[in-house]
């Protein structure tokens, strides 16, 4: 409900702002966006002896955006999905002063880590992303940012507290900053680095962090877990990609060190992803240090057959190390992609995931607990998802 109530007053100020003065109205700019992606999901598990067969809504948002004269940008943005809960996404106002190259940000926002998690999930390869991503917990925060870019870098550094849906009185905190550079950066050819990094702490009063994973599929719930154990933590990850014409490839490594008071020696828990892929009909894009709109030369509403995308993807974590056994999954992603016009997707993952359950039962999907409970230690879960999407 707190979630439901901030939304609406930013709403509400906007439209009075709109409507209060004409001068002021003049000045004021706003713009209505959203996204729709429905998802199937076929999996199958071999040792739990199930499957699973079921549609979700992934995404249902609505965005209002705009600026206030030339200088203030802001964004308010909705979701909800299958839950039937909505929560505030993006809640901010960012200061970019004219003729600077940097901008303040104030509000809701994601940390600054991660190439597959800054892309929107509009435009990310594969239709999940990288597991470490997920277990790691990238997540939105309130915050205070500074950020600033040039023509072949950017950088972003900021701190924050909790996300406003953290209900705990006693709320946790945390510090990010990243750096991207691009050493070549032509129309047909772009070469990208990046690296960043996460410090967060826990509230006093708030559960221990606990790091766990599902396969590349939304359904089901999580197949490994530490279980809780960690009061604060420091992320570190590094970044490559690239786009030649019509190819793309990118990877990325990240790890996680955890402050574990109940562990004899602190674990590590690290994370990985390669992929490659190729546009027929366009080309995948880069904005700003990270993956963009994609390109498609002939959409449908110009009488073309839009464009198609095929991904080969790589993805590892593993989340034991010293006495803390969370398992490991190592899964190969491959997708298929066809791009209408540039606002619309339909896609089709299919995955091969193979795990080493490890020996913690908490936060697991029923029937993956049910295997850990029974001693057994692996489990191979195969399947595909379906995505169709639209934005505006």
């Amino acid at each position: 409900m707190k979630n439901i109530k901030f939304g609406t007053s930013i709403f509400a100020i906007i439209g009075a702002l709109m409507v209060a003065d004409t001068t002021y109205a003049q000045e004021l700019t706003f713009n209505v966006g959203g996204r729709v992606q429905m998802d199937y999901s076929s999996v199958d598990a071999d040792n739990a002896n199930t499957d699973w067969s079921t549609s979700e809504l992934r995404r249902l948002r609505l965005s209002g955006s705009g600026k206030y004269g030339d200088d203030v940008k802001y964004k308010v943005e909705l979701n909800t999905n299958s839950s039937d809960e909505i929560n505030v996404e993006d809640a901010y106002l960012q200061w970019a002063p004219t003729g600077g190259n940097w901008n303040v940000k104030l509000g809701q926002f994601k940390t600054h880590n991660s190439l597959d998690e800054q892309t929107s999930s509009r435009f990310i390869s594969a239709l999940e992303r990288s597991a470490f991503t997920d277990a790691f917990e990238f997540n939105r925060r309130l915050g205070l940012a500074v950020n600033t870019s040039g023509s072949n870098y950017t950088f972003s550094a900021g701190v924050f507290g909790d996300n406003l849906s953290a209900d705990s009185a006693e709320e946790g905190h945390a510090m990010s900053a990243r750096a991207t550079y691009n050493p070549v950066k032509e129309d047909d050819v772009l070469v990208h680095l990046g690296a960043s990094i996460r410090y967060r702490k826990k509230g006093d009063s708030q559960s221990n962090f606990r790091y766990r994973q599902r396969t590349p599929s939304h359904i089901p719930s999580r197949i490994i877990s530490t279980g809780r154990l960690a009061q604060n933590d420091v992320f570190y990850g590094v970044e490559a990609a690239g786009i030649m014409g019509q190819f793309w490839a990118s990877g990325e490594y990240g790890v996680t060190a955890a402050n574990c008071n109940a562990c004899s020696s602190d674990p590590s828990f690290d994370g990985m992803y390669i992929e490659a892929g190729a546009f027929f009909g366009g080309k995948k894009t880069y904005k700003g240090g990270k993956f963009n709109r994609p390109k498609v030369d002939k959409p449908i509403t110009d009488g073309g057959m839009g464009a198609v995308s095929v991904l080969a993807r790589y993805d590892t974590i593993d989340l034991s190390d010293n006495a803390v056994d969370g398992g490991n999954i190592d899964s190969f992603i491959t997708g298929l992609d066809w791009w209408p016009t540039k606002h619309t997707r339909i896609g089709v993952n299919y995955f091969d995931t193979n795990a080493n359950l490890g020996t913690s039962i908490s936060g697991l999907d029923s029937a993956f607990a049910a295997l850990v409970s029974g001693g057994v230690t692996e489990e191979n879960v195969s399947g595909f998802n379906f995505r169709a999407q639209f934005d505006f």
